[in-house]
Order: C-alpha cells, then sequence, then structure tokens
C-alpha cells in the first residue's frame, strides 16, 4: 500500500512541477519578469512588440531569419517590421504563426520566404494535432519546452526584431546554379492549399502577401523558380526571385554565405535586405513610424544594432 501511494504522491508532484513549469516558461510571464529580446517562441517575441504597430512580418524558415534584417528597413524608410522566420519551420507552422500573430497585430506586408513550401508536412495528419493540442493545454511546459533558453539570451547573443547576425564566412562557390531548363520542381499539393489558405488570411486581415526566395545555392535553382513563378502568378500575387542574376544584387558566395552556400551571413543579409526594401519601397505605400511613438524604442535596438555590426 505504501509503495503505490508513493507512486502516486510522486507522478503528483511531477503534475504539480510540469504545470509550474508551464507557468514560468510561458511566453506572457517571460515578458514581464525577464529581460528578453528574441525566443523561439511566437506569442513570447510578440509579447514584446506593441499591439497593431507592426505593419511588414517576415515569414518563413532559417532562410528568412537569415536574409532579412528589419533594423535595415527601419534606418532606410521607417518601417516597422519583425521577422518571425522559424527553426526548420514548416508550411503549416509559418500558417499558425500567422494566426498567432494576428491577435495582436494587422501587418500590411506579408513577406513570405518560399523554401517552406518545398518542405512537405503532408503527412502530419488531424488526429495528431488534436493529440498535441490537448497535451499542450494540460501541459504548457510541452509547448513553451524552448523557452528556458530566454533567460539566458539578450541583445548581445545577435537577435535584433527577429534577424540573427552572423559575421561567419564560411566560402561558397560562386557558379550558375540558376541555369535556365524546361524543368519544374513542382508543389506538393498540401503546400499549395496551405499557401492559399495562408494567403486568403492575409486578405481577410487586410494584407498582402509577398513571396520571395533568399539567395541560396543549396536550396534554388531554376525548375523551383519556374514552379515558384507559376504558383504566385496562379495566386494573383508578387514574387521576388534574389537567386536570379542581375546587376542590382551582387552576393558573393565566397564572402556572403555562413555555410557554404546555404544561408547567409550578415553580409550577405544586408545586400538581400537592402534590394527587397527598394522593391517595397517602390511598389508600395507603407507608413514611416520613425516620428511615431515606438521611435524611442526602436532606435535604442538600431544603437544596439548598429554597435552589433562593427564588431
Amino acid at each position: 500500500m505504501k509503495k503505490v501511494l508513493s507512486g502516486v504522491l510522486f507522478f503528483v508532484i511531477l503534475i504539480v512541477i510540469l504545470i509550474a513549469l508551464g507557468f514560468v516558461f510561458s511566453p506572457k510571464y517571460l515578458s514581464k519578469n525577464i529581460n528578453i529580446d528574441k525566443e523561439s517562441d511566437v506569442d513570447t517575441r510578440l509579447a514584446k512588440e506593441a499591439d497593431y504597430t507592426l505593419d511588414i512580418i517576415v515569414l518563413g524558415d532559417s532562410l528568412s531569419y537569415s536574409s532579412i534584417s528589419p533594423l535595415e528597413w527601419w534606418r532606410d524608410y521607417g518601417y516597422a517590421c519583425y521577422n518571425f522566420g522559424l527553426v526548420g519551420g514548416k508550411l503549416t507552422d509559418v500558417k499558425k504563426a500567422y494566426s498567432t500573430i494576428l491577435t495582436s497585430q494587422k501587418p500590411k506586408l506579408i513577406l513570405l520566404e518560399t523554401h517552406v513550401l518545398y518542405r512537405d508536412d503532408s503527412r502530419d495528419n488531424e488526429a495528431n494535432n488534436i493529440i498535441t493540442k490537448a497535451i499542450n493545454s494540460i501541459f504548457p511546459v510541452t509547448k513553451y519546452h524552448e523557452n528556458w533558453k530566454a533567460p539566458f539570451m539578450d541583445r548581445r547573443s545577435g537577435f535584433f526584431k527577429g534577424f540573427t547576425i552572423s559575421h561567419t564566412i564560411a566560402p561558397g562557390e560562386n557558379r550558375d546554379y540558376m541555369i535556365p531548363d524546361d524543368e519544374e520542381d513542382k508543389i506538393v499539393s498540401y503546400n499549395i492549399e496551405t499557401i492559399q489558405e495562408i494567403n486568403e488570411l492575409c486578405i481577410q486581415n487586410g494584407g498582402e502577401l509577398l513571396l520571395y526566395s533568399a539567395p541560396s545555392m543549396k536550396n534554388y535553382n531554376f525548375a523551383r523558380h519556374k514552379a515558384l513563378c507559376n504558383l504566385a502568378a496562379d495566386m494573383n500575387v508578387e514574387y521576388v526571385d534574389l537567386n536570379l542574376p542581375g546587376d542590382d544584387l551582387k552576393i558573393d558566395f565566397t564572402t556572403d554565405t555562413r555555410d557554404g552556400g546555404d544561408h547567409l551571413n550578415v553580409y550577405g543579409a544586408i545586400k538581400a535586405t537592402g534590394y527587397i526594401g527598394k522593391y517595397i519601397h517602390d511598389n508600395y505605400s507603407l507608413p514611416d513610424k520613425r516620428s511615431s511613438d515606438i521611435a524611442a524604442q526602436w532606435n535604442e535596438i538600431l544603437e544596439e544594432y548598429t554597435r552589433k555590426l562593427a564588431e
């Protein structure tokens, strides 16, 4: 009998601990009690931003948060942008993130990096999602477990409005990986359905979807470019491919990549951000908020960002 009681007591204590940890690691608690700047959870990042102040958001996987630096746009145009790129994110993750963002923001421009369209998560079934949601509801620590890192992460770690600064140079090879051909790397139907749902969410909430492909020798080729162009045309949305050769964007894969041509480092990201920023400025009407109520906080972070760039 004592063994049974001991076992029951152990599980009761374990459940209490899990519930307590879920509260401690929740975005609301962390944002109020710990000075953090960027975390893995979208809720936590949102908690650091004033409601309904972001006009641009960036969505995608690691190719998004390594290629677009929002503070470059703040400095040059006064655009309030946050990069919500997700580590290893799939398109369904992006859709969930956008839905969460819409609870406290109404961005006018949604910039989506297209590599997530080539991550096939069609095997994720509804039953698994229901079970996961139930577990997360009872034990929030299972949802927010990554946030244990948050107390140890400050602005020195190089995260600024979702952008990760990396000075690392791991040279790739400057080769022509966008040679035109007749092939088309088709996108799976499940992801086409999901991106259409994301676009509908954009329209319903007064936003506009802009697709872009970050420079990446390892993830892009002309066959994918062709498929993405066709998708954008079918959806009636704009698409910008930064992998195409041109005079205005000079990515040098011997100096502008952190891992041999997969992801950009800060030097490449500044080039990509500048190119997309000019495109946005020339084609969209977005407010300059450098004289708004959020300017002081953004300028403070911009100063830290500028110092970090110089290191």
